[in-house]
């Protein structure tokens, strides 16, 4: 008699379970494979992504964001949605039992997402997770307490400087214009403009033709992120030069190339001196003289006649003459070229001097006529 009715009691269990496996679902009794369904709810294919939600983040990975997305498949046989809650502490911490996230209610049986942000750079982390009203968490990986899930490694900021406006080939000794500017941009080329530190310009080591030196000021702060330089000037003309700007902290950034023209005719300047000669006879090497700027530039727009005649007349007598055909010859790029100077008379310490219309003359290095 007792066996029969132990038997009826089996029976009536094993009915009333698969009564309510049908209507429930017996898995979400049971929970889901590898624990953390106890009581109602039941989590599946728990994973760790980027925050377009689609990268994985391998178990024991890094991810260059500030926040990660956990994805599981929520299950619970009492309630139509529902809504996953995640726990994440940095590595070494213990794990709570409070949600530092929750999902948005989701239907049972489908995916739930949860965005955890607010991470710090440089640190490991470990997470669980459960469907709401679970009473046990399930742990991604089944990780240790001191070992990371995954860890946020954020990239360096590439911040950098940039010629946002380029110098500009202008005449010597004048303001360069408009204003060279220097910006501090960031990995993606926008302004920061917090910045307002000490931009330095000078000259580029292996872009300065001439041996000039940057006028102005040099030493500029930046405002909401820009270095602006008015009154830049460089007087030795050239062509190939490039400006280079630096901050401290930031690695040096060169300009693109610019040239600097002469400016206007001022003074002629002796390229090639007289040398002792024999009466009515060419002084060779052939005299050469060159228009210049008022900073000792060749004024190369120059192509106006220079005229060449004696400023000390080393004859004893006085009255020393140049052959006229050999005296006034016309530039080319400011040269004048004088292949036919010719003086009649023996002398000692004779002296030329070159003139052009509205520049200023210049006196030769003395010479001797000899027989």
């Amino acid at each position: 008699m007792r066996n029969r009715n132990e038997a009826t009691s089996v029976a009536t269990l094993l009915a009333t379970l698969l009564a309510l496996g049908a209507g429930c679902h017996l898995d979400a009794l049971l929970g889901p494979p590898g624990g953390g369904g106890g009581g109602r709810g039941g989590l599946a294919s728990l994973e760790q992504l980027r925050s377009d939600t689609t990268t994985p983040i391998p178990s024991g990975g890094s991810t260059p964001e500030p926040s990660i997305v956990v994805r599981a498949v929520v299950r619970d046989t009492g309630h139509a949605t529902l809504r996953l809650e995640v726990e994440i502490q940095p590595v070494g911490i213990d794990f709570l039992g409070q949600p530092t996230a929750t999902s948005n209610p989701t239907s049972s049986g489908s995916p739930a997402y949860v965005l955890v942000s607010g991470l710090q750079n440089n640190t490991g982390y470990h997470w669980q997770a459960r469907a709401e009203g679970a009473t046990a968490w399930q742990r991604f990986g089944g990780t240790a307490a001191n070992v990371a899930d995954f860890s946020v490694v954020l990239p360096v900021a590439a911040t950098r400087l940039v010629f946002t406006r380029q110098p500009t080939t202008t005449t010597a000794g004048a303001t360069m214009a408009p204003a060279v500017e220097v910006t501090l941009v960031d990995a993606q080329g926008s302004t920061i403009t917090i910045f307002a530190g000490n931009v330095h310009l000078d000259i580029a080591p292996n872009a300065n033709p001439s041996g000039g030196v940057l006028a102005g000021t040099v030493d500029v702060n930046a405002v909401a992120g820009v270095a602006r330089f008015s009154n830049l000037s460089i007087t030795k003309a050239g062509s190939g030069y490039r400006l280079q700007a630096t901050a401290d902290g930031l690695t040096a950034v060169t300009s693109g190339s610019f040239g600097i023209n002469a400016g206007i005719a001022h003074h002629p300047k002796f390229l090639v001196q007289p040398s002792n000669t024999t009466p009515n006879t060419p002084i060779k090497p052939a005299v050469q003289v060159a228009v210049m700027d008022v900073y000792d530039n060749v004024a190369t727009s120059f192509t106006g006649t220079v005229y060449m005649s004696i400023a000390n007349d080393g004859s004893v007598t006085k009255n020393a003459t140049l052959e006229p055909s050999g005296t006034q010859r016309a530039a080319a790029a400011g040269i004048a070229t004088f292949e036919d100077l010719k003086i009649n008379l023996v002398g000692i310490g004779y002296t030329l001097v070159a003139s052009a219309t509205a520049v200023h003359a210049e006196t030769s290095a003395p010479f001797d006529v000899t027989p």
